[in-house]
C-alpha cells in the first residue's frame, strides 16, 4: 500500500524526531558527489544524508535518518524561509575523540576480566604530511594503543591523508569513579 502522506514536510523549526518512522533528523549535505553516507561518516565524523550535487529550488534541508522523509524549513505563515544549504566545502570535521575506540585485546580482556583490566588512553600522533590529530583508545597497555592507531592511520579510513605515523604520544586518561 502506499503512503499518502508527501516525502518532504514543512516544518518551522528542525524537529527531534522524524513523525513517521521515529528515526533522529540530520542535515542534508549538498555538493557531495557520488559519496555516500558512510564515507561521510568516516571522513567528517558525524552524521549526515548527501544531498548530491543539485540544490533544488527550494531546498529540503534536514531529512530523516533512515530517509523515509525529508523536511524544508518554512516562516510561521507557511511561506519560504530563507536558509542556506549545507555544503560539503563549508563542512567541518569533528575530533577523533568523539569516537570511543576499543583494541581487539582490549574487548578480549574485558570480556575474560572485566572494565578493571583496560585502560583508557589519548593517543596524539602526527603523519608524515604533517597531520595531527587525537584518538581515543581503550586498550590493555599503551604499546596495544600505539599499534592500534597505527593500523587506523594505514587504513585510512579516518579521513586522514597520511599512511604512517612520524610521532606518537600516549597519555593515560585516569578516571576516578
Amino acid at each position: 500500500m502506499r503512503d499518502k502522506k508527501p516525502r518532504i514536510i514543512d516544518v518551522v523549526r528542525k524537529p527531534q524526531k522524524c513523525p513517521v518512522c521515529g528515526e533522529r533528523v540530520v542535515d542534508i549535505i549538498y555538493g557531495t558527489g557520488d559519496m555516500t553516507e558512510l564515507e561521510f561518516l568516516l571522513e567528517y565524523r558525524q552524521d549526515g544524508i548527501m544531498g548530491g550535487d543539485n540544490i533544488p529550488r527550494r531546498p529540503p534541508i534536514w531529512a530523516c535518518a533512515c530517509g523515509c522523509r525529508r523536511f524544508r524549513k518554512v516562516n510561521a505563515d507557511g511561506t519560504d524561509a530563507p536558509v542556506k544549504p549545507k555544503l560539503l566545502k563549508n563542512v567541518r570535521k569533528k575530533p577523533m575523540t568523539l569516537i570511543n575506540i576499543t583494541t581487539k585485546l582490549g574487548s578480549e580482556a574485558f570480556q575474560r576480566v572485566g572494565k578493571d583490566a583496560i585502560r583508557h588512553y589519548y593517543v596524539k600522533i602526527e603523519t608524515e604530511l604533517g597531520e595531527k590529530e587525537t584518538f581515543s583508545i581503550n586498550a590493555v597497555t599503551e604499546t596495544d594503543a600505539k599499534e592500534e592507531v597505527r593500523n587506523l592511520v594505514f587504513s585510512g579510513r579516518y579521513g586522514l591523508r597520511g599512511e604512517e605515523c612520524v610521532k606518537i604520544d600516549v597519555e593515560e586518561v585516569r578516571s576516578d569513579i
